[in-house]
């Protein structure tokens, strides 16, 4: 079983240590501890050798002038094992809501965490234990794996003429990395996060011009799956996601053209007829209607949309990779604000369409 340590400075807590655990004989155990003084903490990590940290954003007592946070001890630990390929880990960022947004506001800490997780999100959701054992395994399997030829593919869980189908120049570059920490955190940012070479399910629905609630949506995902779309490398345990190369070959002989070229009510149309399913299209928040040429997700709202109906949102990170491909907000989100309630925000490119929207000269 993997070990992995859970620091935090409010004994109050201690049940995330559970909470983020998961049974079974290649699960994980995750123990609490109290923060102590800084190097000695740094240390008594080292030395433990685990297979996972998990930290609170604070790590001082509120009764006391700061000592230091969770970003200055992630990143002191990303440099003690720099040099040594095998001693690195995880380290992700388990926090409330409210430390969030001070973490949010130090850009320079985001590259320090694997992951980060709301204390509301470990107590409510039962994703993330499976989430956080995935990335103990995919560092696992990394590192297992660091000197072979063409790691990225083996990450990815590529063979034979695929690897030639998705092995961009961008994502050859993922070889050329330092650091385990550095493979995972592109993998997950660039790979797993944004759409692109990947889907996640609300881009899969909206690529195939698919309702999120209709019916017969499960089996037409099983289907999918039969069909070897689904993801199955790197962190697929954690996340469910689809190839999109395999997704366009899929789709080739299924219609008479591809599903790119027609509206959504024509897809779902094909979809029904070719795999004796009953299911629902997609409808443009916008616009009200199934005939909608959906490209993708909302990235606030997670509804099918339209890239005529749709603006670029800003991302304090620049894409790296051309792989990659930037979220976008839909008119609707925009008309009634609520992606501002997501902690999104919206290209400066892309402000003129906002104003138009806000004052009605662009409407329904």
């Amino acid at each position: 079983m993997y070990q992995g340590i859970f620091i935090d400075i409010k004994e109050a807590d201690k049940r995330f240590a559970e909470l983020m655990s998961s049974s079974g004989r290649h699960g994980l155990k995750v123990k609490f501890q109290k923060p102590t003084e800084f190097m000695t903490q740094v240390q008594q990590i080292l030395d433990s050798k685990p297979d996972l940290v998990a930290l609170d954003y604070r790590l001082n007592d509120a009764k006391r002038p700061p000592s230091y946070t969770a970003g200055a001890l992630a990143q002191q630990l990303r440099d003690e094992v720099m040099g040594t390929v095998a001693k690195d880990f995880p380290i992700i960022l388990v926090s409330k809501q409210g430390e969030m947004n001070a973490f949010f506001d130090n850009i320079t800490a985001h590259s320090l965490f694997d992951h980060y997780f709301t204390k509301e999100e470990i107590g409510n959701d039962r994703m993330s234990s499976q989430k956080i054992l995935s990335l103990v395994k995919g560092y696992k399997h990394l590192i297992k794996n660091w000197n072979r030829s063409e790691r990225w593919a083996t990450l990815l869980g590529l063979t034979g003429t695929e690897k030639i189908r998705v092995g961009y120049q961008a994502i050859r570059e993922l070889d050329k990395l330092k650091a385990p920490h550095q493979v995972v955190r592109d993998i997950l940012r660039y790979v797993i996060e944004m759409p692109g070479i990947l889907l996640n399910n609300d881009n899969l629905l909206a690529y195939l011009g698919v309702a999120k609630a209709g019916k017969d949506v499960d089996k037409l995902l099983d289907i999918l799956r039969a069909e070897k779309v689904v993801y199955s490398g790197v962190f697929s345990e954690g996340w469910t996601r689809w190839w999109r190369h395999r997704l366009e070959r899929w789709e080739e002989n299924l219609c008479d053209e591809p599903l790119g070229n027609m509206r959504a009510k024509q897809r779902v149309s094909c979809l029904n007829q070719k795999l004796a399913l009953t299911l629902s299209p997609a409808q443009s928040r916008w616009k009200g209607h199934t005939a909608g040429l959906f490209a993708f997700a909302c990235a606030s709202c997670h509804q099918p949309t339209e890239e005529d109906f749709s603006v670029a949102v800003y991302d304090l990170l620049p894409l790296p990779y051309t792989f990659a491909h930037s979220k976008s907000i839909c008119w609707k989100c925009v008309e009634t604000g609520e992606f501002a309630a997501k902690g999104l925000e919206i290209a400066e490119e892309d402000e003129f369409i906002v104003e138009k929207i806000r004052n009605g000269e662009i409407k329904v």
